[in-house]
């Protein structure tokens, strides 16, 4: 995808008749491949003729990213207490508020990742600037999706250092830090670097500027090509270098929804609605389950009251299942648990509103249930037969045959323990 690179030269000031601002840009469009398409020097008027409405790629922000002088920027790390990310970032504010001379709510913050424990990358502009170039922008038809300080762009580590050269004075960049000074310090800045070695953009120290430094420093020249600074730092951000977009939080750019991102947007929902119903249903289903529990309980009661009027009345549903498994004559299996009433109830556990019982019996001497059952299909008798097991139920399945639309099914089951 095209992209177009412009590096702001100027504040961008409203013109008196307000139609307008006053700002000097560069600009660079590249193809895919990073060719240059074209490039030049312009104000507002001419950056609108260069951001031709009709270009689809430049619709999207992503396709438009502008660097930022650092002289332009205060780049900062600093300590920030708090055991969250969302502590950090509050607190955010307050921890830079001492590198700035102006009141901190006239600035904007951008910061790199936020990890606890770790200094918090800062590079901090004033509201008034941003807003402004993001508003000639704006007027000009270009949309803005990246915003980056140069300083971010530019090669440095714990043992090297970056300078870059332009109308005497010298942007100084080592790891977390960037400044720019005049070109007449350099040496003395050079000679409070712990460093080995620079990389030179745009020009080269002297050997007098070096000789501030108590290292012998190699000096590595990078030369630019016809598309000079800019198309320098249009290679950098093409390596994906981690930095920091100035376009975060209000300032943040909207994203093209792409067609693909519609339908799973759409497909998103559709999931969302299924699970709602889903969630509606298993609470409609747990009422269900609860209501029936309860209207099984007050029918047994009522059962047990109808055969034997004149005992007290159980008070719980163990009590009137040791009762029952008493009265009819049944010892008991696992502890408490009686033969028949168990079986019985690993069954109606396993058993589907949809399935019926045809018959019962029980062998005394084998503790043994018999049961007919009709089923809906052949694969519900292995179903049964894996969740029994589970419970410590063997199941055996003596006839099994197709009758109309259900599966009639004779079948034996046993605790595995007797």
């Amino acid at each position: 995808m095209p992209k177009l690179f412009l590096r702001v030269l100027s504040d961008a000031t409203l013109l008196e008749d307000g139609e307008g601002y006053d700002i000097r840009v560069a600009w660079m469009v590249t193809e895919n491949d990073g060719e240059v398409r074209g490039l030049g020097v312009t104000d507002q008027r001419g950056l609108a003729d260069v951001a031709d409405p009709n270009v689809d790629w430049l619709k999207d922000p992503d396709n438009t990213v502008v660097f930022v002088p650092s002289h332009f920027i205060l780049k900062v790390a600093c300590e920030v207490p708090g055991r969250s990310t969302m502590q950090i970032r509050r607190a955010l504010p307050f921890a830079v508020e001492e590198y700035v001379a102006t009141d901190i709510e006239s600035m904007h913050i951008a910061h790199a990742g936020i990890r606890a424990g770790t200094p918090v990358q800062c590079n901090i502009i004033a509201r008034e600037q941003i807003e402004n170039w993001l508003a000639c922008f704006a007027s000009a038809g270009v949309k803005v999706g990246h915003m980056i300080a140069e300083s971010e762009l530019l090669p440095t580590d714990e043992r090297c250092a970056c300078l870059l050269f332009e109308e005497g004075q010298v942007l100084v960049a080592h790891q977390d830090q960037a400044a720019v000074i005049d070109r007449d310090t350099l040496g003395f800045a050079l000679g409070g670097l712990d460093i080995d070695r620079v990389v030179a953009l745009g020009d080269t120290p002297t050997d007098l500027e070096m000789s501030h430094s108590e290292s012998k420093l190699t000096v590595d020249a990078v030369t630019f090509d016809e598309s000079g600074l800019l198309g320098y730092l249009a290679d950098r951000f093409r390596l994906m270098l981690p930095h920091i977009n100035l376009l975060q939080g209000e300032y943040q750019a909207e994203r093209v929804k792409s067609a693909h991102s519609a339908r799973w947007q759409a497909v998103g929902a559709l999931a969302a609605v299924w699970v709602l119903v889903a969630f509606v249903g298993m609470i409609v289903q747990g009422w269900w389950a609860e209501s029936e529990a309860e209207r099984l309980e007050a029918e047994s009661f009522t059962f047990y009251q109808s055969l034997f009027p004149r005992e007290s009345q159980p008070v719980s549903v163990d009590q009137l299942r040791r009762r029952m498994a008493s009265k009819l004559g049944q010892t008991a299996v696992g502890g408490e648990r009686s033969a028949f009433i168990g079986l019985m109830g690993e069954m109606a556990q396993v058993l589907s509103a949809a399935d019926s019982v045809t018959s019962v019996s029980y062998a005394e001497q084998r503790r043994e249930l018999n049961m007919e059952v009709m089923l809906s299909n052949y694969d519900q008798i292995d179903s049964l037969k894996e969740r029994l097991a589970a419970n410590g139920v063997i199941m055996d399945t003596t006839n099994a045959e197709q009758e109309g639309t259900k599966v009639r099914s004779r079948i034996r089951v046993r605790y595995a323990e007797s």
